[in-house]
């Protein structure tokens, strides 16, 4: 097996022991969880998970007692949050509405970074997991070109938020256009503006 294709594996499995250890039975207080992300595709080559928490009300108060739930986890290393409700994202974009949690957890060897969006229905668009369906049936090949891309946009810093490419840019690639490497990608996105 490809050494990203193990790797996806073995962060695909931590993750779950994660979610079902830690994150789901205290989420679920809150509301519904559900996972997305890369971690839906099983395309994951970073310890990172998307949490979108979906409940009927939301308020400052119940974000602040999230937050609390969630700070004082031992694993708790790092935490960064935000009132998107009441102060929307600058870059709104394709940022979602809601309270934004985001604690870096220590779960066995590694740090997982975590982005929970605590929402209400109306707020919530599903966009964590808007590709499953179609990357769940790619083709090994495929998926170790996705994968190889993140990797190769990580090590260059020009993935993430506020950065050159999100994954959503390295997905539609692939899938629309089967681009196979950076130039390309570069190409695919500068045609789609």
């Amino acid at each position: 097996m490809h050494p990203l294709l193990q790797l996806q594996q073995e962060l695909h499995d931590h993750a779950t022991a994660l979610l079902n250890d830690v994150l789901i039975p205290l989420l679920t207080t809150y509301g519904k969880v559900t996972v997305g992300g890369s971690y839906a595709y099983q395309l994951l080559n970073y310890p990172d998970l998307d949490i979108d928490v979906v409940t009927e009300v939301t308020s400052k108060e119940m974000f602040a007692e999230l937050s609390k739930q969630l700070i004082i986890l031992p694993m708790t290393s790092k935490f960064r949050s935000g009132d998107r409700v009441n102060f929307p994202h600058e870059h709104n974009g394709n940022r979602p509405t809601g309270y934004w949690l985001s604690p870096q957890l220590n779960y066995g060897q590694r740090t997982w970074s975590i982005d929970i969006w605590l929402q209400t229905g109306d707020q919530y668009t599903g966009a964590t997991n808007h590709y499953e369906k179609l990357l769940l049936e790619l083709s090994d090949e495929s998926r170790l070109v996705i994968l190889s891309l993140k990797q190769e946009l990580r090590d260059k810093q020009i993935y993430g938020v506020g950065k050159e490419f999100v994954g959503a840019d390295v997905y539609e690639a692939v899938l629309y256009s089967q681009v196979t490497n950076l130039n390309e990608l570069r190409e695919y996105k500068n045609t789609r503006k």
